[in-house]
């Protein structure tokens, strides 16, 4: 694992977040769970904070570095999902959906980056983008594919300005996941993805977890700015 220091989560309240919280402090990390709900995760410091609030986001890294003796690891997972077809889109989740997604994102990588330029000791940032970032779907509100695209671009973007201060930042693409993201579709839209995906289910919280442990270990030493598919085969790129 990468080196001591705080870890934090944001989307922490959520299925991935809550996920996430849990596994990083199995490992006997200092978990900060951030959400505009309480994280319950035991053994993890819930901060209350909303991702679209850019000071909010920045002091909450100056808070765990000082808490912890730096930042080591930053997981932009907040995220909302909106499932409409495509021409009953409205404008109102747009703005709600790029605000969170994308907007959040962008103000988790740059506190984060600063945070961990400022202590010296490098690290790592994982954004939570998606399969729809990456391919079109029609059963989901198009900025929810928009926000998640601009993830992916703008995890390349930190991981360019980050290498020359030894901080990587890579990102994973989920295909949908079972839990409240996979309730958002009826069973007989869950069944179509199953039976398209090669390995024939749904991924689950522990597929992606996984993954992103890998990208904040010293395995993944060498690796910045990649998208990492965590889809079951779903897309190949």
């Amino acid at each position: 694992m990468t080196a001591p220091g705080a870890v934090v989560v944001t989307g922490a309240a959520g299925d991935m977040g809550s996920a996430l919280c849990r596994a990083f402090a199995a490992d006997g990390r200092r978990v900060f769970g951030a959400d505009v709900r309480r994280c319950a995760v035991g053994g993890v410091a819930a901060v209350e904070v909303d991702v679209t609030d850019r000071s909010a986001v920045f002091a909450l890294a100056e808070q765990a570095a000082t808490e912890a003796g730096g930042l080591a690891v930053w997981i932009n997972a907040a995220g909302l999902v909106r499932t409409v077809p495509t021409r009953e889109a409205g404008e109102d989740d747009w703005h709600r959906l790029i605000a969170v997604n994308l907007t959040g994102t962008w103000h988790g990588c740059s506190a984060a980056l600063e945070t961990m330029i400022s202590g010296g000791k490098g690290g790592v940032i994982v954004n939570v983008g998606s399969l729809s970032g990456q391919v079109g779907y029609p059963g989901l509100h198009p900025a929810y594919g928009a926000s998640k695209a601009g993830v992916h671009q703008l995890t390349k973007t930190y991981a360019m300005e980050g290498a020359r201060h030894g901080v990587r930042v890579n990102a994973v693409a989920p295909s949908v996941l079972e839990g409240s993201m996979g309730d958002t579709f009826t069973d007989e839209q869950k069944s179509r993805l199953v039976r398209a995906n090669p390995m024939k289910r749904l991924g689950g919280m522990d597929d992606v977890t996984g993954v992103v442990r890998f990208l904040c270990s010293d395995e993944a030493a060498y690796m910045t700015g990649a998208t990492l598919p965590v889809n079951g085969g779903s897309f190949m790129p």
